[in-house]
């Protein structure tokens, strides 16, 4: 778990649900996709099966009737079903400082089954539950989704490990905190790299030294990743054209942001806007 004294007393911690299925039976093979959130299954009948790669390996996973199934966001994967599969379904992040996903300070299981995946079944059902209601909801509502969804957050926890180096990198957050608000803050224009270490007190060096060991990523290569998950989140979920969502996030033109969402996804964004809507049987209009 969480818990003080790992993060400073000035932590944050949210969540963000981009989409939710309760109890559907609405199942679409998706091909390959990547999603900057994670996926959750919990399969009330039938089976769904996941293939799963990376840069070093791949594998394949299935979940079955009562059991949870838990992608990790930013792996590349593809879905497919058996005939009469239904599921509740969630597409969800946890963030630290409002970017660093929670679960990759810990190994969470692919697959939730025996007794602890009934209660992140039964977190997950409850969740789905509150979400599918978008229209008059009240103050209680609201309140009820956000204990859901920590609840559910706390039960997946309760079945995960924790990496070895989960502590010192808690703890060097506390150093780099400031920067990660920045770039939040200024995505469409990002802060320099001498601007970051200066805004942590820190020479340039051992900014990015810290950086890199407690993210696995260099500054810049953060940077690019958060703008292009930004980007997947927009391409689905809004009906803003591609070249308006390359200048908003601060690309240059069209053709250099569609170059590195295509290193990333593997897909061009119109494809993937078409490709991931048709998975979620979302009906916004396609405007490239």
């Amino acid at each position: 778990m969480i818990d003080a004294p790992s993060l400073p007393a000035d932590a944050s911690l949210n969540y963000r649900v981009d989409w939710s299925a309760h109890g559907s039976d609405h199942c679409v093979a998706t091909g390959w996709r990547v999603l900057p959130h994670w996926v959750v299954l919990h399969i009330l009948e039938g089976t769904y099966h996941c293939e799963w790669r990376d840069a070093r390996q791949q594998g394949r996973v299935s979940a079955t009737n009562g059991e949870v199934l838990l992608v990790p966001a930013g792996m590349r994967h593809a879905l497919t079903f058996e005939p009469g599969t239904a599921a509740d379904g969630l597409h969800i992040t946890f963030n630290l400082y409002h970017s660093l996903d929670v679960f990759s300070f810990y190994r969470v299981p692919w697959v939730v089954l025996d007794a602890p995946g009934v209660d992140v079944a039964d977190a997950t059902r409850n969740l789905t539950a509150l979400l599918e209601t978008d229209q008059g909801i009240g103050v209680g509502i609201l309140a009820a989704r956000h204990t859901a969804a920590y609840h559910f957050l706390q039960q997946v926890l309760a079945v995960s490990s924790e990496l070895p180096e989960r502590e010192w990198r808690l703890f060097a957050l506390g150093r780099l905190q400031s920067s990660l608000q920045l770039i939040e803050m200024r995505l469409e224009r990002p802060p320099t790299i001498g601007q970051l270490a200066e805004h942590c007190a820190l020479s340039r060096n051992r900014f990015g030294e810290l950086f890199k060991m407690t993210l696995g990523v260099t500054p810049k290569q953060y940077i690019d990743q958060q703008r292009l998950n930004r980007a997947m989140s927009l391409l689905v979920h809004s009906d803003q054209a591609i070249a308006e969502i390359a200048a908003r996030l601060g690309f240059c033109d069209p053709y250099h942001f569609s170059k590195r969402f295509k290193q990333l996804t593997g897909e061009t964004p119109s494809r993937y806007r078409c490709q991931v809507r048709k998975s979620l049987a979302l009906v916004l209009p396609v405007t490239r």
